[in-house]
């Protein structure tokens, strides 16, 4: 009983002051895919006002504008502003719809044409065809920026307006969405014209064009009135234009998103610090929209063998079910617990799953558990966390309740690189707190995290189970991938819990009055042209 209290009065300093630090999420790996993401982006209206202006912050400058460079924060945040694709993916999981591709047929396991529609041009009058379609995939491809090219293995003119992929390999659940969304369309004639290769004023066939771009400070955008898509019931979600101008200010410290809110400079802001989101969250002239984040933080264990948690499913059970996940989201602000390694923001994400038994806190279940495993009190182990503020904070929460069954725990907070490094060095932690993301589909972080032919033979985290690996590989097969065999492998490795997902974080974006809706893409970027506005917004 003494300890339990202890673990309280632990657990209510750390409160106080994580509620004085906020919880902006610190991610420290990157993920395979770039990670943040909404729930569910929400539809455009169908009849939408047309605003005059909105002006939004993004937290890092774009840089280079290039077609085919590599990704950054700021780039990502306004990518899909300038540039169209094949197909669009207007949420995760959810079949990708055309944009500038009419349709796709499959000819076999390797071969998928694409055809365009006929009247595609970009802002310079440029007519878009399936020459500039191969053209801009072997650009891409060869530039080596986009990991899901990878799998392609060649994109021809096969007419005037169709183009044929061949894949390297027969494809896995969502891959040829995931292919034919990821490298922008563009004139080659346009792109040899540029002095900068399109580096600083990219010349594209989306619904806005580029006219000022002051790197580090502003990017401007205005609507084409010749915009190609005329027939609006084949113009997707992204491709609306619901403001006649479009600035992005960029905002680097965290602080001034805020200000910029509340001295009229901004209209729209993802960044407000959690330390400033209760200036807007009661306020009529504002709302906060919130969506969850794709990342689970999970606690990992390290399956090397000869470690404490190698071959003792009782003693993670007992870790788990010591943790309080809802408490630290209480404690923390701006997240919520999870109930798997994944969330309901990723295609195929069983709604049942959010109901059922996921180690809720549960001390004497704990130390029962612990007792059970043979495990001695007062056994000392390394919890590796990079050195960033919400995961310091985080691992001493589960410092503490580790406490309660006897566990010491040390906290090995490293800066991002040496972290990222330790990763891969069994010896390097018993315990580490790690992101989990990747790509659309509730099987996409599990592939990640324990598919062992891309682990060198063990799952990330060092685990060997030909069990694991066999119900993975069902599941994410084309033919495999069913609600049941999906099922079968979460309940798995819910069982053996070879790592604790433990919270995904809430992301706030605040709105000054009269914007009504905010559509982000997969990535969790606000596409301001789909947003809703209200008539009377100004």
């Amino acid at each position: 009983m003494k300890k339990l209290v202890a673990f309280l009065l632990v657990l209510s300093m750390l409160v106080v002051a994580l509620a004085a630090c906020g919880a902006t999420a610190e991610p420290t790996t990157a993920p395979a895919e770039p990670t943040t993401a909404p729930e569910e982006p929400t539809a455009a209206p169908e009849e939408p006002s047309t605003a005059s202006e909105v002006i939004l912050t993004i937290g890092a400058d774009p840089a280079d504008l290039a077609p085919f460079t590599g990704m950054n924060l700021g780039r990502i945040a306004v990518l899909k502003t300038i540039y169209e694709y094949l197909l669009e993916a207007d949420s995760m999981g959810a079949e990708a719809v055309p944009m500038l591709a009419k349709s796709v047929t499959k000819v076999d396991d390797l071969t998928y044409d694409v055809t365009l529609f006929e009247n595609i041009t970009d802002s310079a009058g440029n007519h878009i065809t399936a020459a500039d379609v191969a053209w801009s995939y072997t650009q891409a491809i060869e530039g080596g920026q986009m990991r899901p090219l990878g799998a392609v293995a060649s994109v021809t003119q096969t007419g005037d307006y169709t183009a044929r992929f061949v894949l390297q390999a027969a494809p896995g659940v969502g891959d040829v969405d995931k292919i034919l969304t990821e490298a922008p369309i563009i004139s080659q004639a346009a792109y040899e014209a540029s002095p900068d290769k399109m580096a600083t004023m990219p010349v594209t066939t989306g619904p806005y064009v580029l006219t000022d771009f002051v790197p580090g400070s502003s990017l401007t955008f205005e609507k084409r009135d010749d915009y190609w898509q005329t027939d609006d019931s084949q113009r997707t979600m992204f491709s609306q234009a619901n403001v006649d101008k479009i600035t992005f200010q960029v905002v680097t410290e965290p602080a001034q998103n805020a200000i910029a809110l509340e001295t009229g400079t901004a209209d729209i802001s993802a960044a407000v610090s959690g330390d400033d989101i209760a200036r807007f969250e009661d306020n009529p002239d504002y709302t906060v929209f919130q969506f969850k984040d794709n990342l689970t933080w999970m606690l990992a264990f390290n399956g090397t063998e000869g470690g404490p948690f190698a071959d003792n499913k009782e003693l993670r059970q007992a870790v788990a079910y010591a943790i309080d996940t809802t408490a630290m989201c209480q404690a923390v602000g701006s997240c919520a617990p999870a109930h798997t390694i994944g969330n309901s923001n990723f295609g195929g994400y069983q709604e049942k799953w959010d109901s059922e038994p996921y180690y809720e806190f549960d001390l004497a279940k704990a130390k029962e558990l612990f007792a059970a495993s043979g495990a001695e009190e007062g056994m000392e182990v390394t919890l590796l966390v990079s050195n960033s503020t919400n995961d310091g904070l985080v691992a001493q929460i589960v410092q503490a309740s580790l406490a309660e069954l006897g566990i010491t725990v040390n906290i090995d907070a490293e800066e991002t690189s040496v972290y990222n490094q330790a990763m891969y060095d069994p010896t390097a932690f018993d315990i580490a707190l790690v992101a989990a993301a990747g790509g659309d589909f509730a099987i996409s972080p599990w592939l990640l995290e324990y598919d062992q032919n891309r682990n060198n033979g063990t799952t990330g985290q060092f685990f060997k189970d030909d069990e694991l690996q066999s119900l993975l590989m069902a599941a994410s097969s084309l033919e495999g991938y069913t609600p049941e065999n999906v099922d079968a492998f979460n309940q798995y490795q819910k069982e053996q819990v070879y790592a604790y997902g433990m919270y995904s974080w809430i992301n706030n974006v605040v709105a000054v009055k009269g914007i009504t809706d905010i559509v982000r893409d997969t990535r969790g970027q606000i596409i301001p042209g789909a947003c809703g506005y209200a008539a009377d917004y100004e």
